[in-house]
């Protein structure tokens, strides 16, 4: 009897369950729906994750990994301007992809998710933020008057914040006028290095 392709099912009922959270919230996740938008038995999601809380952790991890690369990335810009400007498209694009949904629901008070994993999410999501701005400021000849630390949390609470007030359907220019303000604010933070 021929074995199935578990990488392939595992592969499927991962992007399955992602698509889901993306678009109904963690609570809408349900392992019918992942099966069949997975085009698996029910059993083969079992088999990889055990239960729908299993499945919801690794795909809490697999939401956090996937977005701190992806903010990695909108840093990685030539200029502090220009990393600025795409960290503000890549906002406004995981509103609109849903994946700030997927982060917020997963991430929330009373989740169903261990609070070490939501712990460890945030803490990872803020210690790239806090390296990135860490390397902007000194790319600008100016070191930081805070710890990388501190200003990644305040980046997070902010990336975050507007995050909520993007799905709830504010003003985009508003925001966008809030976020460089924000960015003001953390750019103040940096002082001229002594010669």
């Amino acid at each position: 009897m021929p074995q199935p392709d578990t990488a392939n099912a595992r592969k499927a009922i991962m992007q399955a369950a992602e698509s889901l959270v993306r678009t109904r919230g963690a609570r809408g996740l349900t392992i019918d729906a992942v099966a069949r938008m997975a085009g698996c038995a029910k059993g083969l999601v079992h088999y990889h994750y055990k239960t729908k809380k299993g499945l919801l952790e690794a795909v809490g991890q697999h939401v956090a990994s996937q977005r701190t690369k992806r903010w990695r990335t909108a840093f990685a810009a030539p200029d502090a301007r220009s990393a600025i400007d795409r960290s503000w498209q890549l906002l406004t694009k995981e509103s609109d992809e849903g994946h700030l949904r997927a982060w917020l629901s997963l991430f929330e008070a009373g989740s169903i998710l261990p609070d070490q994993t939501v712990s460890d999410a945030h803490a990872t999501f803020s210690a790239t933020l806090g390296d990135a701005v860490t390397e902007m400021i000194e790319g600008l000849g100016l070191r930081l008057s805070i710890s990388p630390a501190e200003v990644g949390w305040h980046l997070g609470s902010v990336v975050n914040g507007m995050g909520l007030q993007l799905l709830s359907g504010a003003d985009r220019d508003t925001l966008e006028g809030a976020y460089a303000a924000a960015w003001l604010g953390i750019l103040s933070l940096g002082t001229a290095v002594d010669s």
